[in-house]
């Protein structure tokens, strides 16, 4: 009796979605099965703290007024630990010439926003975290956002009061997925009993992680695809020579297939499709889970494509011919997954890039519009002429 040829197994670019995997990557989510395995974080429903409609409204206003009382680390009127005096008053010069601005030359009817237990939450949150906090929302960070606060040693994104964390979120264009049900759930397929809730607006959570000095040379994104750690790739797009050792890169490989066995692969409740976040202790034989995110085409890929990603998943399920037919000719072995990439040398195209990260997220969106097409001379005119025009209206 012959033996039947196997067949080869074809997958689509992308896996089918639906809207319990991208709920699965909440931080809420996934937090209590992993928490031993992440950064300490806390997390604030929003709701159940009785301020999401407030804050919504306070984040989809134009004006750029902070909160009331939320300047500072501890609280008007609070007792203050003399060595964390200069932490309080961070942006402190900056709200007192604001409300001086706005007596003297814009009005005084500006617009008050109350958000104390929210405002407590946090410093609720930077009390228990030894005074600085990493804030996202229920999936995204405002990372584009970083260059609004003033750069510390411990990096971006550094938080020390509850007007850092609302100034970070206010000038993020990033977080707005988390507030678009259509963007959250793009590309989900429903089944007909869910049709009804496919449009309801996502559970806002406020995530509060406790802030770490983390090396971006040990950050490191993975690809799981139909239930196979396929792919990992460096995050930072800087060429790192620690990295290029082959050595290096098993070791990376072995930690990282031992972590997602072990731990990840049978707990995670976001199906058999997925991406994860880690970051690597610095003798590589360990790491902490940052985040998960859906294998789709909004999350971004780095130093791989899909294509390639693809091709990986391919080889890796094609099966094996039948005994008779194998010869030498057609024994070539499998690649051992994963498959990492580094950059490999510094003049790597993602290594070689001068402009910086989210660069057009550091200036008006009008602005941007205003220079497509425009020389600078061009662009400078019809600037000008929109400010006077916006002036006499």
């Amino acid at each position: 009796m012959p033996i039947p040829i196997p067949t080869r197994t074809t997958f689509d670019l992308f896996p089918t979605l639906y809207r319990e995997q991208i709920d699965a990557a909440r931080t809420s989510s996934w937090y209590d099965t992993f928490e031993d395995l992440t950064f300490q974080s806390t997390i604030v429903d929003l709701a159940e703290l009785g301020e999401e409609e407030d804050f919504l409204n306070w984040l989809e206003e134009d004006s750029i007024f902070l909160p009331e009382g939320s300047e500072g680390r501890y609280a008007a009127g609070a007792s203050l630990p003399n060595a964390s005096s200069n932490n309080m008053n961070r942006q402190r010069s900056n709200s007192t010439s604001s409300d001086a601005s706005s007596k003297s030359s814009i009005s005084s009817e500006a617009p008050i926003y109350h958000l104390p237990k929210l405002n407590a939450a946090i410093r609720s949150a930077l009390d228990k975290y030894g005074g600085s906090v990493f804030p996202k929302l229920n999936w995204t960070s405002p990372k584009d956002a970083a260059f609004i606060l003033p750069q510390t040693a411990s990096g971006p994104l550094y938080c020390t009061s509850p007007s850092d964390v609302y100034l970070l979120l206010k000038s993020s264009d990033f977080i707005s997925h988390d507030l678009d049900n259509e963007r959250a759930y793009a590309g989900c397929e429903e089944g007909e009993e869910q049709d009804a809730v496919t449009f309801m607006k996502p559970k806002l959570e406020l995530v509060l992680k406790k802030y770490c000095d983390i090396n971006p040379s040990r950050e490191i994104r993975c690809f799981v695809r139909n239930n196979a750690l396929i792919g990992i790739t460096q995050r930072d797009n800087v060429f790192y020579d620690h990295l290029q050792s082959d050595e290096t890169r098993i070791k990376i490989c072995d930690t990282v297939r031992a972590l997602w066995e072990d731990e990840v692969r049978e707990n995670y409740d976001g199906g058999i499709d997925y991406v994860f976040d880690l970051y690597l202790s610095p003798n590589f034989q360990s790491a902490q889970i940052i985040d998960f995110q859906p294998y789709r085409n909004s999350t971004d890929p780095l130093l791989f494509t899909y294509e390639e990603l693809l091709s990986i998943l391919e080889t890796a399920f094609e099966p094996l011919p039948p005994c008779d037919e194998v010869t030498a000719t057609t024994t070539i072995p499998k690649p051992r997954l994963p498959i990492f990439k580094a950059i490999d040398s510094q003049s790597h195209p993602s290594a070689n890039r001068n402009a910086p990260t989210y660069q057009s997220n550091m200036m008006p969106f009008e602005m941007i519009e205003f220079s497509q097409g425009r020389n600078l001379d061009e662009f400078k005119e019809a600037w000008e002429e929109a400010l006077a025009q916006g002036l006499t209206e």
